[in-house]
């Protein structure tokens, strides 16, 4: 059969316990013999419920009240009416000079916010006791004893401990947070993959403890480092580290490259990495898996030299980490990725300009040829040449001379990508009166209303833009010719970083469903009979606009007009 449970003390059994008690067989003797001094005590201290103990006389006998069973333990109730050194021979070295300093010199000690675990089956831990020892007069005016008064500080040593824990959280986030704005920077900024990697590893290792962290790659069988920030503990795990350690039975390393997911050890076993012998291991680890586009590219791991209980804030820490940076790899990729499609498209764009160029240069040849021997046809026929035949060689005089305009206009379209662009304040409002001087001729005999308000000054090439400027007018000028009254509109609007500027005018206009082809090369949206042109200035304005990083646009209806826009940095 099971005993039952010793009963608890009653809650107020001391007075009971002192008055019963054999004080006969002590060195205080009978209760009505003790010091007037000594009962006063003993009755002030049963009234308190702090607990206390009285220690009297040379041997320092116990009496305490009940607030004291708790300090006693298990040697309550024999401790009662016991010597001090009797009852507690395992702390009377350290309680010898204490109660030597009250009883002989009449001194006072306080220990404060001592950790006692009075309450074994606490789960929270020790409590926090202030430990006050003072001496108490006999009847003659000597110390006679001493007064040791207990005062519970558990509650306020405990808040102040969640304090300065809260107080440590909040600094050690501030670092963190700091950290990571410095990182995120460095990681824009960044456009090399190891270097990234080593900017990361050397912000973040400091805000965990001591150690060093690699990033690592399998190769070959073996997990090489790629990148580390700080040293292994001893040489020999460097030399092991730099050497590789074995793909499959380095579960540290293999367990976050499979599973996808962040390891982490509080307490590392250096042997189920095979890593054998009394050395100073790391005691603590946490690797995390290193993704681009979804997969696993290598593995980020962190040693420390002490051990380390993971908290949530460490792990939320180091999972901010892993996917900053992933998605600095991945825009890094994404970047490089787009560099090159650019340099093959830079490359086939020099390629055909050249060919532009070179086409142009080449037919320029034959179609001088085709003029002169027209001409010398047309001149060795004289009088012979007939109507019929007159005819045939204007059609060839004709489709010559177009073909001149065209590749002038193709020179012009492959000098516009080819220069290069000598950057400077350029004045929009004399860009458009110049472009007005020259349209002068054009719009002779017309009545053309000019509304031009005032424009602002950009930063551009002035010879490009002034053909920008030119184009666009020239265009307005001429579509707006079957008008008896052509309105021709410049304004600029101020956007953000940009400054935009359109012409409108009253003329024939276009079908917006085909808008999209006006910027591009030889496309035209009028007969040549109603227009003349070649298709290739207002690809020349999109080219040469692009290349000052703005944008161009086009709306119009059809028999009402249009408006032509492009824009460039502020």
């Amino acid at each position: 059969m099971t005993p039952d449970p010793a009963p608890e003390p009653a809650e107020h059994e001391m007075p009971a316990l002192i008055q019963g008690f054999d004080w006969a067989a002590t060195p205080l003797g009978p209760r009505e013999d003790w010091p007037i001094s000594l009962r006063v005590v003993t009755e002030l201290l049963l009234a308190q419920p702090l607990p206390m103990i009285v220690l009297w006389g040379p041997e320092l006998i116990q009496i305490y009240n009940d607030g004291y069973r708790i300090v006693m333990g298990d040697k309550h109730p024999a401790g009662l009416g016991q010597p001090n050194q009797a009852c507690w021979p395992e702390v009377w070295d350290f309680n010898r000079s204490i109660f030597e300093g009250v009883l002989t010199r009449g001194e006072t000690f306080t220990f404060t916010d001592q950790p006692l675990a009075l309450r074994p089956s606490d789960p929270t831990g020790p409590g926090y006791f202030t430990l006050n020892f003072s001496p108490v007069k006999d009847d003659h005016g000597a110390v006679g004893g001493v007064l040791a008064i207990v005062t519970e500080t558990t509650a306020r040593v405990r808040a102040a401990q969640q304090a300065e824990l809260h107080r440590i959280t909040v600094e050690r986030r501030n670092a963190t947070l700091e950290a990571f704005a410095v990182l995120t920077r460095d990681l824009g900024l960044e456009t090399d993959a190891l270097t990234l990697i080593r900017r990361v590893q050397e912000v973040v290792l400091p805000l965990l403890a001591a150690g060093f962290v690699g990033y690592y790659v399998p190769e070959d069988g073996l997990w090489r480092i790629k990148v580390q920030v700080g040293l292994a503990s001893f040489p020999e795990l460097q030399a092991a580290v730099d050497a590789g350690f074995p793909f499959e039975t380095t579960p540290n390393l293999l367990i976050p490259w499979r599973s996808g997911q962040a390891h982490y050890q509080d307490v590392y076993d250096p042997a189920a990495d095979q890593l054998l012998g009394n050395n100073p291991y790391p005691q603590a680890t946490a690797t995390l898996p290193v993704r681009v586009n979804g997969q696993v590219q290598g593995v980020l791991g962190f040693a420390l030299n002490d051990t380390r209980v993971w908290s949530s804030v460490d792990r939320a820490v180091l999972g901010t980490v892993e996917r900053s940076l992933t998605l600095a790899l991945e825009r890094l990729e994404q970047t490089r990725h787009a560099e090159q499609q650019r340099a093959a498209l830079q490359a086939a764009n020099e390629e055909l300009e050249a060919f532009a160029y070179s086409v142009s240069h080449d037919l320029r040849a034959p179609v001088r040829h085709i003029q002169g021997f027209s001409g010398l046809l047309r001149k060795g026929m004289g009088s012979q040449l007939d109507l019929k035949a007159s005819h045939y060689l204007g059609v060839i005089d004709e489709a010559a001379g177009r073909m001149n305009v065209l590749i002038d206009a193709m020179l012009e379209l492959s000098r516009a990508a080819r220069l290069p662009l000598r950057l400077g304040t350029v004045d929009l409002e004399a860009l458009v009166l110049r472009s007005r001087q020259d349209l002068e001729m054009e719009a002779q005999g017309r009545a053309v209303q000019w509304r031009v308000t005032p424009l602002p000054l950009v930063t551009g090439d002035q010879d490009t833009l002034q053909q920008v400027v030119s184009n666009l007018l020239s265009n307005a000028v001429k579509y707006t010719r079957p008008r008896e009254t052509a309105v021709i509109e410049v304004w600029a609007e101020a956007r953000e970083g940009a400054w935009a500027v359109f012409v409108r005018d009253n003329g024939v206009g276009f079908d917006p469903q085909y808008q999209d082809k006006l910027f591009g090369v030889f496309q035209r949206l009028h007969l040549e009979r109603e227009f003349e042109g070649t298709g290739v200035g207002l690809a020349n304005v999109r080219r040469i606009i692009a290349r000052h990083g703005g944008t161009v646009s086009a709306q119009g209806v059809l028999g009402e007009g249009a408006t032509f826009g492009f824009t460039l940095p502020r």
